[in-house]
């Protein structure tokens, strides 16, 4: 009485492996099995495109399964910002400081002035209006 395990990708439908043998053409994917009752997905080198619904199921009448998530997350990154007026600005002049992140899920940014002096924000008209740390 051998039933098989078949390893699969639900929202793709893709079959990745049947028992230990990979189905799918991904080196980054392999199954191991203990010789008894439990098999294993391993999924190594963890990529965006690896994330989604995985399903376990073996071929017995009726056909049991089992679903498990791969939440696949991004580390905060802020990249180079290559605007040309570096921040410079004359007295009662204009300047906007732009910073842009990466990162799942989507970082939220803030600002601060590295004296720990207030931001303040000045607009049309000449009345100011104060904020310790803006966040976007």
């Amino acid at each position: 009485n051998h039933n098989t395990v078949a390893w699969i990708k639900s929202d793709s439908k893709a079959i990745l492996a049947i028992h230990t043998h990979m189905v799918a053409h991904n080196p980054r994917l392999s199954v191991t099995h203990n010789g008894h009752n439990t098999w294993k997905l391993h999924v190594t080198n963890v990529q965006m495109n690896d994330s989604g619904t995985y399903m376990c199921q073996i071929n017995t009448d009726p056909m049991r399964s089992q679903m498990g998530n791969l939440d696949v997350k991004i580390p905060p990154d802020i990249l180079n910002d290559d605007s040309p007026d570096g921040g410079v600005a004359p007295e009662n002049g204009s300047v906007r400081l732009r910073c842009k992140a990466t990162g799942l899920p989507e970082p939220a940014v803030m600002w601060r002035r590295e004296d720990g002096n207030n931001i303040v924000l000045r607009h049309d008209g000449g009345r100011e209006k104060q904020g310790q740390s803006l966040t976007y």
